[in-house]
Parts: C-alpha cells; structure tokens; sequence
C-alpha cells in the first residue's frame, strides 16, 4: 500500500508481476460516495475502470471474513459492487487463494456491458492475505 489522504493505492501483488490488480482510492475523506479506480494488468490485458461504490460497498469486510476463515472455506465466496461493475470470486485452494477479480464497462444504454475482464491472483492465507485485508480497509477508511 502506498500514498496518504485522498490517493491511496493497494497492489496485489505487493511487486510488479503479473497478473496485477491496483486499487486507488478517489474521493475526499468523509465522503459516502467513494469512487475507486481499478485497473488489472496479465500478459496482453491491460482493463482500468472507475467503480462508484458506498464507503466500498462491504469490500473491506469481506476480505476480513476470507483473513478470519484463511484455513480454509469449502466452495467459492463472492463479493460484488451495488453497481455490478467489480466482482470477486475467492476460492481456498490449500497453500492457495485464487483470487479472481472482474472489472466490467457499462454500454451506455447500461442494459448491458460492453466488455468485462477478468484477473486472476494467487495469494498465501495468512500474513499475505492479513496484509492485504488490513491494506483495503486502511484504504477504504
């Protein structure tokens, strides 16, 4: 995580591999509305979207549940923005944690999506996954 008041970003990975997903936070603190801009990067994609969401529409407190269950969780969990815009699929794979995020663009009419991408990073349980449910929440806070 790096940055302070209104500019902070979370990498996942911390490093520069790919794939990657960025998280950056864009909005006034105090404000309800908190705008994020997400953009993911894997060989031959590159996405960026800016989500609207409410105070992160529970993003925070979903990946504390993935952190408090980080021995494992049968089946998939997921979390989605109030909009549909951003998705996250968690799977406990063992020594594993997919993660897979899914940015999608709106058509204008909105009755659809004009596209969608979808990223997936593997994290550790544990200190990997505390860090960045602490990171997001710092975040988003």
């Amino acid at each position: 995580m790096s940055g302070s008041g209104e500019d902070v970003e979370v990498g996942i990975p911390a490093d520069s591999e790919v794939p990657r997903l960025r998280l950056r936070r864009i909005r006034p603190d105090g404000d309800a509305l908190l705008l994020l801009a997400i953009s993911v990067e894997e060989v031959g994609l590159s996405a960026a979207i800016t989500v609207h969401t409410l105070n992160g529409d529970g993003l925070d407190e979903f990946l504390a549940g993935l952190d408090k269950d980080f021995r494992g969780w049968p089946g998939r969990r997921h979390w989605k923005s109030h909009e549909g815009d951003l998705e996250l699929e968690a799977i406990h794979a063992g020594r594993t944690i997919l993660l897979a995020w899914t940015l999608r663009f709106p058509s204008p009419a909105e009755e659809s999506w004009d596209w969608q991408a979808t990223v997936r990073v593997a994290i550790t349980p544990g200190e990997e996954l505390k860090n960045l449910a602490s990171a997001v929440s710092t975040m988003l806070n």
